[in-house]
């Protein structure tokens, strides 16, 4: 196995198990650790091959990922949730503004046709 076929199901795992975005961290762990070793003198396969399977790795991370949101306070989870709330939220009112200024120069055309008539 190689190091971006070990990093891609580690992240499929991972991405299953959390989200992209609290994967994206340990992805970079490993891909540095694996590049750090390799730059002592180990070879690809050797890392790889000491890091076993990277499903079983990700389930691993994915399962104290998991004990770890259990734990957080409602606050705390709904804090996190608020946050992506928020950033959705933003997209979509940049979304919504540019669909409504669409709108009012469309509107503004048309009733400048009838006012030619």
């Amino acid at each position: 196995m190689t190091k971006q076929e070990f990093l891609t199901e580690l992240q499929r795992t991972l991405n299953g198990r959390m989200g992209s975005r609290q994967a994206a961290p340990h992805i970079s762990y490993y891909q540095e650790y694996i590049e750090t070793e390799m730059r002592k003198g180990q070879r690809e396969e050797e890392v790889i091959t000491s890091l076993g399977n990277p499903r079983l790795l990700g389930k691993s991370i994915g399962d104290a990922f998991e004990r770890s949101v259990q734990k957080a306070t409602p606050k705390e989870r709904a804090e996190e949730y608020g946050l992506q709330a928020l950033k959705y939220g933003k997209v979509l009112g940049r979304r919504c503004g540019q669909m409504g200024m669409e709108a009012i120069r469309r509107a503004k055309v048309w009733f400048d046709r009838l006012n030619e008539k």
